[in-house]
């Protein structure tokens, strides 16, 4: 399909970081949440494209360098999708998930965007670094706003993937968040992609993995390379849609220039996922949960 139309020059990492010298440029000069991003209000976010995709991405401080490497991947995940067909007529809208007890910035969401008009959106968010030290984060702010104000009404087949080390708060405004992630899971094809929580116990870690397998049962992927997440994504949309086997898509990471050991790790994560059948056609009802209030214009919660 010709070469990628979402090329912004990320250039090269300084010695010991992970990240280019443009996404540390960038990324640390901001320092509080842009009005465009935040959830107050009426705001929605909308697409007409046929298979649109929400990454939602822990922010905090216990994540370390994980959004700056995904931030600079962006323009290989639109590009491979483009390039190798692996998705027709996609979207992107990236978010950043914090803790709505602790932080200045507990949700922050981009407009669904196509190729370069991504990029102006991720220059506004503002990687806060918090968290509330609880192993526990608000994942189900992220899974309420793509429930109650996200319009998709060509969606043919619509992904979802959280990513991050640590668990979701069960309740909201004193009602329990397993239904929002149920039903956020009727919406989209719906990925929880988690690597070790390392600020606390094994016991800890325990439970937030059970807890998420609550949830989404086997769309649980354990991964320990943050480098990884975006070849895991992109192999998990592949298969998804048929157009890719593990052993297919592992070709084209060789291809790609891609280690034989990162080959091996991204062909374990997805392996438990070959010849799955898609789920079926996508519910876009509204949720009855906080029907009578909205907790995003609670001040705790923007």
């Amino acid at each position: 399909m010709g070469g990628s139309s979402y090329n912004v020059g990320i250039g090269r990492s300084s010695p010991g970081r992970s990240y280019s010298n443009q996404s540390a440029k960038t990324y640390e000069s901001v320092k509080k949440a842009h009005p465009d991003v935040v959830p107050s209000g009426d705001r929605r976010v909308s697409t007409d494209a046929k298979n649109p995709i929400v990454i939602a991405l822990d922010g905090t401080g216990s994540m370390g360098d994980s959004a700056r490497i995904m931030l600079d991947k962006m323009p290989m995940f639109w590009g491979q999708i483009e390039q190798k067909g692996y998705l027709e007529d996609p979207a992107v809208s990236f978010v950043v998930v914090g803790d709505a007890y602790t932080d200045q910035a507990p949700l922050q969401i981009t407009q669904f965007e196509k190729a370069k008009a991504i990029h102006p959106w991720l220059k506004k968010l503002w990687l806060e670094a918090g968290g509330g030290g609880q192993s526990m984060e608000s994942y189900e702010l992220a899974a309420l706003f793509f429930i109650t104000k996200c319009s998709v009404p060509n969606m043919e087949h619509g992904f979802f993937f959280f990513i991050g080390d640590e668990g979701y708060y069960p309740e909201l405004d004193k009602q329990s968040t397993l239904p929002l992630f149920k039903e956020l899971k009727n919406r989209f094809d719906t990925f929880m992609i988690h690597w070790p929580y390392t600020c606390g116990s094994k016991a800890d870690e325990e439970r937030i993995v059970k807890d998420w397998k609550e949830v989404f049962n086997e769309c649980v992927i354990t991964l320990r390379e943050p480098k990884a997440i975006v070849d895991v994504m992109l192999g998990l949309i592949a298969m998804r849609m048929g157009i890719k086997d593990v052993e297919g898509y592992a070709a084209d990471l060789k291809n790609k220039g891609q280690t034989d050991q990162r080959i091996h790790t991204v062909s374990d994560a997805i392996r438990p996922f070959e010849g799955s059948t898609l789920p079926a056609k996508r519910s876009n009802s509204t949720t009855h949960l906080f029907k009578n209030r909205d907790p995003f214009r609670s001040r705790r919660l923007i």
